[in-house]
């Protein structure tokens, strides 16, 4: 096996009643868009959730799951560092983003790559 380095920020969430994906994703993308330039995320995918009945009960609910991919565990650290020090121009890009995810309905964990 090839040992590789990285790590992936996993983002479960769902939208605001009445927030179309049209709304989201140019506020997502201009979200992510920045994060990339500073070179922070390497990649970045986004899926809309397909439940499987009898399967995945004691998931959370939600019906966006979204992978910031890293180079590294430092990089993902550097971005949220970043992110939480809330300043302009990330903290209204990353505002107006959250505005159109359900209060409380996102969940997050990050996984390394083996």
């Amino acid at each position: 096996m090839v040992k590789q380095n990285g790590a992936v920020l996993h983002a479960l969430f769902a939208l605001t009643d009445g927030v179309s994906e049209q709304e989201f994703f140019p506020a997502f993308e201009a979200f992510y868009q920045h994060l990339k330039d500073r070179g922070f995320v390497h990649n970045c995918r986004v899926m809309r959730r397909q439940p499987l009945e009898g399967f995945g009960a004691p998931l959370p609910s939600f019906d966006y799951h979204i992978e910031f991919e890293f180079l590294s565990l430092a990089k993902d650290q550097a971005c949220y560092d970043y992110v939480m020090e809330d300043k302009e121009p990330v903290r209204s890009l990353h505002r107006a983003m959250n505005s159109k995810v359900r209060h409380g309905s996102a969940y997050f964990f990050l996984t390394v790559h083996i």
